[in-house]
């Protein structure tokens, strides 16, 4: 994993940009500073602006763990290609099915975990959340969670950024297929991602030549190829990329 402002990186970033990419990003903790109220997290008004400039251009799309809704109406006035929610099940993954086993793992969750202080459970249909950042014992909590979780049927638990689990169905959807989407609709052959978390991971290990994968901060066993320190950097890459298409 290299920092992607290191030396040459206009250079990369110029040739990059001439096979026409897909621009895909998460949200929380990547276009959005991570809050302690998440449902206040917002993409600042230069994030803003400068994703509309680059749509001009390119597809830009975002793909989250929050459901597809959440994240359409954050970014209302921008002219974004496409958003995908619930770590990308929502489109391509949407299935009655699937929304009864989630019903069902919410109920066990708000069963076992009731004892519990401090924690949220978020049911986003297709997946669930689980925070426990207000816990007061954090590692007793989440060795709790991890309990519970492993004794649900077709879950897959995902690890979130702090003192959070994000639980989604297992299977063969998730949000690096969710790029290869939107590689096809639009026909392209490479595509910039930018994520923060292990959820992200199912896009940076994608065996895909054209793509430029990039971690919000650095860390040693991700398959991200390339790193920026924190989300304050990310309006200094939309930035570049804003400038080298203008040139």
């Amino acid at each position: 994993m290299r920092y992607l402002f290191g030396p040459g990186y206009e250079e990369r970033f110029k040739a990059f940009l001439a096979t026409r990419p897909v621009l895909a990003f998460d949200f929380d903790g990547t276009l959005a500073p991570l809050v302690e109220q998440p449902g206040l997290a917002a993409a600042g008004p230069e994030t803003r602006r400068l994703l509309a400039t680059l749509a001009v251009s390119h597809p830009v799309v975002i793909i989250s763990g929050r459901m597809r809704a959440d994240v359409e109406q954050r970014f209302a006035n921008v002219p974004l290609a496409g958003v995908t929610g619930n770590h990308g099940l929502e489109p391509w993954g949407e299935d009655p099915d699937l929304e009864r086993l989630v019903a069902g793992w919410r109920d066990v969750l708000q069963r076992e975990l009731a004892r519990l202080p401090g924690i949220i459970i978020e049911d986003k249909r297709l997946s669930i959340t689980v925070d426990y950042r207000h816990a007061p014992d954090l590692e007793m909590t989440a060795s709790a969670i991890h309990a519970v979780t492993h004794q649900l049927p077709r879950a897959r638990l995902l690890g979130g950024r702090h003192a959070d689990f994000n639980i989604a169905p297992a299977g063969p959807v998730h949000k690096g297929t969710a790029l290869e989407h939107y590689l096809s609709r639009f026909e392209r052959d490479s595509a910039l991602y930018v994520g923060d978390d292990r959820t992200d991971e199912d896009v940076f290990g994608l065996d895909l030549p054209g793509l430029l994968s990039v971690r919000v901060g650095p860390r040693r066993t991700s398959r991200a190829a390339f790193f920026i320190r924190d989300q304050t950097e990310v309006d200094r890459l939309l930035q570049t990329l804003v400038e080298l298409q203008q040139q």
